[in-house]
Order: structure tokens, then C-alpha cells, then sequence
């Protein structure tokens, strides 16, 4: 065997050998744009665009797939999904997120009757005595969550939710912006109910997923992103919101900029 064909098959081998995908991050995206939205084959909006920057500091791709939240976190308590992007966080979903927040926005929860329900609902107190209609496995807000879901009507798309109200089967639906309140607005009437509250928003990583290993160092790029008024440059470009950084005793590393 001459030098050159042995060096070549050496050489073979090593790349065959060498973990390519393990640098690959399988992302799940869907649609609340302009932070986030699916379009030919693509991932797109703010939170993409920043995530994909800092993963390519650290010499990583996303592989994005479409995908509604519900699958998303089945997926991520199997260990199937390697990153979840736009969340808010809650005490269940701890268990199996380790989150990175990127910003913090105030949301307000809003509630629309059906046009066979009359009384209006001003509290939580007169809420939790009529029929709710809300999307399974959703976070609304703290408030909210401290209903018992089981007395609740629960589904899995918004468009049931709509045709349920309209027939009365559901006095009372919940939701906000990121909800599609939108599709509400224009056919339902308003209780005078609403629930504000200060939301941060996370990306996160699954404790199943391989990909682990790099969430400190993502961590620490993110925080740099939010220290330095970068987020706030892709929220800019998207011509969307711009949310604000509230700093706790966990950001404790050092701003870039000093």
C-alpha cells in the first residue's frame, strides 16, 4: 500500500469518525409572529435570529422544525428536542427546562363571553363559578394558574375555542396577545375582568437533551446579549415591541461594557 493511499484512507476514516452532528441543535419553532414564525422551510423572527447568532459564536447550527407547543413539550420531557425558544416558565415545567431568559414583558390577560352568557365577570372570585374555555398545557399568567384546571375546559387549538364560545358550550374564554386575542376582539364581547402581570420570557434547553453540556456557555452569551443592548437590536430590526431586562441576583456576571 503506497503513503498516499494510506494517508487518504486515514484520513477517511477520521472524518467518518468525527460526531458531525453534535454541533447540530434540533430547534422547535412555531407562529407568534414577528418574534417567531415559520416561512418556506425557515425559521424567522427576533427570537430566531438572536438565538441563531449566539449558537454560531459557539460553533453551532439549528436544525428548526415546525411544531406545535403541546408536541413540543411532550418532546421535551422525552429528550427528542434539543431547544425551545419564546416560553414563560412554570414550577411544572422546571422539572425538565433549564431556562435562559432574554427579556421581560408586561402581558395582560383578557376574557370574552359567549353572546349567550349576560353577567359580566369582574374577579377571579365570579370567574371560577362560570365555564372557562382555555388551550391545554398553556402558561397564562401566575393568577391564572392557580385555578383548579380541572374544572376548567380544556382543548388544543384556538379555533375550538372560538366555535365553543359562539355556541355557548363555554361562557367564558381566556386569552392575551400571544393567545390570538385578535380572533376575539372582533365577534366576542369583553368582561371587564383583565390579569396584568410582568412576564419574563425564556429559551430553554431539556434535561434529556445531549446538548446540555453547552447551556453555560449559552447562558453566559445571552446575559452578555442582554448587558450589552443587543436583544433589544433584533426586537428593533423585526420593528416589534421592545421588551425591558429586569436583573436579578442571578445575572451576576460582569456587564462586557464596563
Amino acid at each position: 500500500m503506497t503513503k498516499g493511499l494510506s494517508f487518504f484512507l486515514v484520513a477517511l476514516f477520521l472524518f467518518l469518525s468525527c460526531p458531525t452532528s453534535a454541533k447540530t441543535f434540533l430547534g422547535h419553532c412555531r407562529n407568534y409572529p414577528p418574534e417567531l414564525y415559520f416561512e418556506n422551510g425557515k425559521c424567522k423572527g427576533v427570537i430566531p435570529d438572536l438565538v441563531s447568532d449566539i449558537l454560531s459564536e459557539l460553533g453551532i447550527k439549528v436544525k428548526w422544525q415546525k411544531v406545535p407547543w403541546g408536541r413540543s413539550i411532550i418532546d421535551a420531557q422525552k429528550g427528542n428536542v434539543d431547544l425551545l425558544i419564546r416560553h414563560s416558565m412554570t414550577p411544572a415545567r422546571e422539572y425538565y427546562l433549564n431556562a435562559i431568559k432574554y427579556a421581560d414583558a408586561s402581558r395582560t390577560l383578557s376574557f370574552f363571553k359567549s353572546p349567550n352568557f349576560k353577567p359580566d365577570i369582574s374577579s377571579y372570585e365570579e370567574l371560577v363559578k362560570v365555564n372557562v374555555g382555555a388551550i391545554r398545557g398553556v402558561f397564562y399568567s401566575p393568577e391564572f394558574s392557580k385555578l383548579d384546571f380541572s374544572q376548567l375546559t380544556l382543548v388544543s387549538e384556538t379555533e375550538q375555542l372560538l366555535g365553543m364560545l359562539e355556541l355557548g358550550r363555554i361562557d367564558v374564554v381566556v386569552t392575551s396577545k400571544s393567545h390570538s386575542i385578535y380572533l376575539f376582539e372582533s365577534n366576542f364581547e369583553k368582561v371587564s375582568l383583565q390579569d396584568t402581570f410582568e412576564n419574563p420570557y425564556f429559551i430553554s434547553i431539556p434535561d434529556e437533551s445531549k446538548m446540555m453540556a453547552y447551556f453555560d456557555d449559552i447562558s453566559r452569551l445571552m446575559l452578555e446579549y442582554r448587558q450589552s443592548g443587543r436583544v433589544e437590536q433584533y426586537f428593533e430590526k423585526h420593528l416589534a415591541p421592545i421588551p425591558t431586562q429586569i436583573f436579578d441576583e442571578l445575572d451576576n456576571l460582569p456587564n462586557p461594557e464596563s
